[in-house]
């Protein structure tokens, strides 16, 4: 009796500590939900498309480019994010068009192509197989990384 007594209280104890934890969990992912819902809601057709816009950067995002067109379409939440864009400060300088100067204030999202190479410039992955060598593709993925880590 004195067992089934122990037993009964630990799961009453295991279940008071177990709500409040899966309580929590779900007040965030609703929270989320909410906040997602009504960026959605508030978002034109317009700005939706413009997030799905990818263009490729590449050192076309300075200067008057910076104060032009782009720009404008940055304020205007017309791109969603950039493609190859190098370089800490064009990438801020972007951000902050994005987050500071835009109706929603959604950060962009920016992106490189560092498959074959960042600064380092590789052979292509389909070479790369063909020689057998993992050590070699380890070590091109590895310098790649750093050097894509270290440029923001």
């Amino acid at each position: 009796m004195m067992r089934r007594m122990k037993r009964c209280c630990l799961l009453v104890i295991y279940n008071i500590l177990l709500i409040p934890t899966l309580l929590s969990q779900n007040h965030y992912e609703n929270e989320m939900d909410c906040f997602i819902t009504d960026l959605m809601e508030r978002m034109t057709l317009r700005e939706k498309l413009g997030q799905l816009n990818l263009p490729s950067g590449g050192d076309l995002v300075t200067g008057s480019v910076m104060n032009g067109e782009l720009s404008d379409m940055i304020r205007k939440q017309e791109i969603g994010g950039f493609f190859n864009v190098k370089g800490i400060q064009k990438i801020n300088a972007l951000q902050h068009l994005a987050v500071e100067e835009s109706r929603l204030k959604i950060p962009l999202l920016v992106g490189a192509d560092v498959i074959h190479g960042y600064e380092t410039i590789f052979p292509i992955p389909l070479a790369l197989s063909c020689s057998w060598d993992t050590l070699a593709v380890e070590r091109m993925a590895r310098i790649s990384a750093i050097e894509a880590s270290a440029d923001g």
